[in-house]
């Protein structure tokens, strides 16, 4: 009987961990959003204020900072480091690389390119706008994204503890 009690604590306990670990997971993404908005501002002020060229810009934000996502900028600058490559295509190839590991999604992931696609093709202004504009759409996923954690969180953690008594109930 003790086994049986022993075996049931474990079962619970090992459905809650991973009702847990789930419901950490969904904290991810909206964390990731808003470091990207916050290394976007330090972009825009590093053009903007310090007309750092984007090499130098991208290097200096992911030496400076310690988000994962900075992760973009130093993949970004390190691209722009090799011969004949453009802003565009270093962005574009820094978030093909990374955007798995960052917890972010294919909305995420197409704001990201849009922003490459405007990197280095028009003037100061164009710039800075370009920046204020994905700073924009990425707040609005971090919304969409708070909603969804804030939604699957609980049900994660509930689901983990009750499947675990639902099995050992049953197995009892």
């Amino acid at each position: 009987m003790i086994i049986k009690i022993l075996g049931a604590v474990i079962l619970i306990g090992a459905t809650s961990f991973i009702g847990f670990f789930l419901a950490s997971e969904c904290s991810k993404r909206p964390r990731a959003l808003r470091e990207l908005q916050s290394l976007l501002q330090m972009l825009e002020n590093e053009i903007s204020y310090l007309s750092n060229i984007l090499a130098e810009a991208f290097n200096r934000i992911y030496e400076n900072t310690d988000f994962d996502t900075a992760v973009l900028f130093g993949e970004a600058a390190r691209h722009l480091g090799s011969d004949g490559c453009t802003a565009d295509f270093a962005w574009e190839t820094a978030v093909e690389e990374n955007y798995g590991r960052l917890s972010l999604n294919g909305e995420d992931r197409n704001i990201l390119l849009s922003f490459g696609k405007m990197l280095g093709n028009s003037d100061l202004e164009g710039q800075l706008n370009n920046i204020r504009m994905i700073s924009s759409q990425l707040k609005v996923q971090e919304i969409k994204a708070e909603e969804i954690k804030k939604k699957n969180e609980k049900m994660y953690r509930s689901l983990g503890v009750l499947s675990g008594l639902a099995i050992a109930i049953i197995l009892l």
